[in-house]
């Protein structure tokens, strides 16, 4: 009786916080004031878990009720680290944040709750992947980070863990290096007997990496993809030179970044031309209105 009377008072506090609260200044939302996990950790006389659910609840109802009125909700990251801080292990809000949060999102409230999701559900690759993301591709890129992350799935025994995922964390950090250091490092990969399944997987980074774009294509009839794995699967299997496959590829990289180049100086004297002919077609039609007609006299 003296434990339900608890989480009566609590949450009859909680619901006049919501209910008194005012926005937060300057911020242009409605959502409402939320207290610091050590206030309602105080107030919650040991029953954590069970506030922390009330305010997930609260947070969904809000965020539902943006969908419905076309306002953003930006404090569901603020409402997940409240609930996570007083229940570390309520997996909810982990996997909904990482989910719906996009990667490129300005809003960082969330980094922190994946942060701890990665730390306490290590197991959960896909929460780790969510924070990775964010890390890599937010407003304020950390690929070392990223890479740090994720490197510990290389070795998981998960047989659930697909391959690019397992090797993911270098994609992260050939994406911080420059093109030269990063090619050396994908070949010298390939030559390491822990990387020998996947080589596969080079064959696309190293596509990215000279600036080729082969999604949605036929590799079978691709020319370039199919010189760039004749390249490295020589050099694999000892019939070609390292250094030589390094040199071939980086002359690939010359020649693609040549014919990129060309590619957007065409499309932007494509683009110049035709505001021109606009242009033209402007002053012409003003011209035909401003003259006055012909008229004939008797």
């Amino acid at each position: 009786m003296r434990f339900l009377a608890a989480i009566i008072v609590a949450i009859a506090i909680i619901a006049a916080a919501f209910h008194f609260a005012k926005p937060l200044p300057g911020t242009n939302f409605d959502e409402s004031f939320l207290p610091k996990a050590s206030t309602v950790h105080y107030v919650a006389a040991g029953h954590d878990a069970s506030v922390a659910g009330l305010f997930w609840i609260k947070g969904l109802t809000e965020l539902g009720e943006s969908y419905l009125t076309g306002k953003e909700y930006a404090y569901l990251g603020h409402v997940a680290e409240l609930s996570t801080s007083l229940d570390s292990l309520f997996y909810t809000p982990y996997y909904f944040v990482g989910g719906v949060t996009p990667i490129d999102a300005p809003d960082t409230s969330d980094f922190s709750v994946l942060r701890r999701a990665s730390r306490v559900y290590p197991e959960k690759w896909r929460l780790s992947l969510y924070y990775a993301l964010r890390l890599a591709r937010g407003p304020y890129p950390n690929k070392t980070e990223a890479a740090n992350v994720m490197r510990k799935y290389f070795d998981s025994p998960d047989s659930t863990i697909p391959d690019h995922i397992r090797t993911i964390y270098r994609t992260f950090e050939l994406d911080s290096m420059q093109t030269e250091t990063a090619l050396e490092t994908i070949l010298n990969d390939v030559m390491q007997p822990r990387f020998k399944k996947f080589r596969k997987s080079f064959y696309t980074k190293i596509t990215k990496l000279l600036g080729y774009n082969f999604f949605g294509k036929d590799l079978e009839k691709e020319a370039d993809y199919q010189k760039i794995k004749a390249l490295v699967d020589g050099m694999a299997d000892g019939k070609i030179h390292p250094a030589i496959v390094y040199r071939e590829l980086l002359a690939m990289k010359k020649i693609q970044d040549e014919k990129l180049a060309e590619e957007t100086k065409a499309k932007e004297a494509a683009a110049d031309s035709t505001a021109a002919s606009d242009t033209t077609a402007v002053i012409d039609t003003t011209a035909a209105v401003n003259t006055p007609a012909d008229s004939s006299t008797n």
